[in-house]
C-alpha cells in the first residue's frame, strides 16, 4: 500500500524544519532596503531563541522520520515492531524527551 494514512502530510514537518534552518542561517543579517527584493535576511533573535529553534528542527526531522515509520506500519509495509525499533533508536527506550 506505500503509506497514505496521513495523506503523505508528514512530508510538510520537512518543509517547515528547513524553513527554520533558512532563518537561523540567516539569523544575523539585516533587513536593508538598498539590497534586491530577494535577498535574505534574519529576524536578529536571541541566541537562546536560535537554540530553541535548532531543537525544533531536531525535533521536527525525528517527528517526520517516526510518522513515516507509523504510516508504513499500519499501511502493512512494515511492521509494528519495525516502528517501535526506530522510535527507540529515535527517542530512546523510555519515550520521548523533548525540550
Amino acid at each position: 500500500m506505500s503509506g497514505g494514512h496521513f495523506d503523505y502530510r508528514e512530508s510538510y514537518l520537512g518543509y517547515i524544519a528547513e524553513q527554520l534552518e533558512h532563518d537561523v542561517e540567516n539569523n544575523g543579517i539585516e533587513y536593508d532596503i538598498s539590497n534586491p527584493a530577494d535577498t535574505s535576511y534574519g529576524f536578529q533573535h536571541t541566541p537562546e531563541t536560535v537554540n530553541f529553534m535548532k531543537i525544533m528542527i531536531t525535533e521536527l526531522y525525528k517527528l517526520k522520520e517516526l510518522l513515516r515509520e507509523y504510516d508504513y506500519a499500519v499501511s502493512g509495509d512494515s511492521s509494528k515492531e519495525d516502528f517501535l525499533d526506530k522510535a527507540r533508536s529515535l527517542y530512546g527506550n523510555t519515550g520521548a524527551k523533548t525540550c
